[in-house]
């Protein structure tokens, strides 16, 4: 009897601590549209509205066919930009469930992040709060990203932590580290399990480098983290800025989680978002410098065939957004602010026999193939490499060039002219949250 009871004022606590989160939003040229995501238990929806033309009410008494409860009032004369109040009152579970007022500033609904629907959930979230390094694999090494980066990833504080609710990943020079000067950057030795206890990948002595003097130790420290999270088919939203300063080199991007038809670019890779530091990097007419970001699927039998050509867009952005991907069995589309960017769809015949790949299709029967299985969420903060075009005409000269045997060198002997492009906190990729949706 009496466990009865504690159970029947349990259930009623948790009813009455209810917390709902609906959206509210600018529809068409001044509509309001409210709407809230259904969930089991919910009967009735009430939302209250005060703004400059006074308080209304709006009742909602059965969802839509997106498991939404909607209404839309395209005579409310609403502004982009007005501030109005609000609050809900839930029937759930046969009782009403009261929010506090709340404020919001309107936006365009198409600017918005949509909520998960009812036939979906969410995998992983994280706000950044504080960084849970578990929720991560960190990259700890100097390899070089397989393509001649000049980067060491770092488990550093300086590289990367969550501050005011950002996640910070930020290149700093080597020779502010405590082990390094730049007389070891010429002449030294970098052991990543001496420093850190740890190395993540010892491919082109990625764990251990020595220097002679022809080329030098990689002169950048960074961050790279990979979630443990994996999704097959679903959305991701990254909300981040991106840095500026010469060189830089942030992504945004999934790989699979278990290299499902084997080594890169077997498996595939969906870059989300990709972008260059430089203030100014022109090639064949077309700035692709820090106000623009780039989206890429990567597949193929091998690094020599891979046909990236076929499935690569940009447009121009830069500052806070959010970079997203909708991702099915039959298309891939990435967005910023939901605005968008590259529309893949999967090809009919398959995406082996639409790249005109000879000999046995690695990928057998499936369509969609190598976009057909789990991948992970990776954010990272590269320097230099072959992303940067010896062709392209930059804001300040390029001092490497492809070919070179001291690229590293070449690039550090010239940072009289890129290092005043590094301004701070403006060199560093700011991480508001990231949010991983199962369909």
């Amino acid at each position: 009897m009496n466990s009865c009871v504690f159970l029947l004022v349990l259930v009623a606590g948790v009813v009455s601590t209810k917390t709902f989160y609906p959206e509210i939003s600018i529809t068409g040229e001044s509509g309001l549209r409210l709407g809230l995501v259904d969930e089991d238990g919910i009967s009735h929806v009430i939302f209250t509205i005060r703004s400059k033309d006074g308080e209304r009410k709006y009742v909602v008494e059965a969802k839509n066919d997106d498991d939404i409860w909607e209404y839309v009032d395209l005579d409310s004369n609403s502004q982009t930009g007005e501030l109005v109040e609000y609050k809900t009152s839930v029937r759930f579970h046969d009782e009403w469930v009261d929010s506090k007022w709340n404020k919001v500033v309107l936006i365009p609904r198409g600017l918005m992040v949509p909520r998960k629907s009812k036939r979906s959930y969410t995998v992983f979230r994280d706000d950044f709060n504080s960084f849970n390094r578990g929720s991560y694999h960190v990259d700890v090494t100097a390899w070089g990203g397989g393509n001649g980066e000049f980067q060491v990833y770092t488990p550093e504080h300086n590289n990367l932590h969550a501050e005011n609710g950002y996640l910070y990943m930020k290149p700093t020079l080597t020779t502010d580290h405590p082990s390094f000067d730049n007389n070891k950057l010429y002449h030294g030795r970098m052991d990543l399990n001496e420093l850190y206890h740890t190395c993540t990948n010892g491919a082109n002595y990625g764990c251990s480098k020595t220097s002679n003097g022809h080329e030098i130790l990689p002169p950048i420290m960074s961050g790279k983290v990979t979630s443990h999270a994996c999704v097959k088919y679903g959305r991701v939203n990254v909300r981040a800025r991106i840095p500026k300063g010469d060189w830089l080199w942030p992504a945004i991007w999934l790989l699979s989680c278990n290299k499902h038809y084997g080594s890169w670019p077997r498996s595939g890779e969906i870059d989300i978002m990709e972008s260059r530091g430089n203030l100014r990097a022109v090639e064949h007419g077309s700035d692709h410098g820090v106000s623009y970001v780039a989206s890429t699927l990567h597949w193929g039998p091998d690094a020599s065939h891979n046909a990236y050509y076929l499935t690569h867009k940009g447009k121009d952005w830069h500052d806070w957004h959010t970079y997203s991907l909708e991702w099915t069995d039959h298309h891939i589309i990435t967005y910023v602010d939901d605005q968008e960017i590259m529309h893949i769809t999967t090809p009919a015949q398959g995406f082996w026999n639409w790249a005109h790949f000879q000999g046995h299709n690695i990928w057998g029967n499936s369509h969609n193939a190598p976009f057909d299985h789990s991948f992970h969420l990776i954010l990272n903060v590269a320097v230099g490499g072959g992303f940067f075009s010896d062709s392209a005409q930059y804001n300040t000269a390029k001092p490497w060039h492809k070919g070179s045997s001291h690229p590293m060198r070449d690039f550090w002997e010239h940072r009289g002219d890129w290092l005043p492009t590094w301004h701070g906190d403006d060199v560093a990729m700011l991480i508001d949250y990231v949010e991983m949706i199962q369909y």
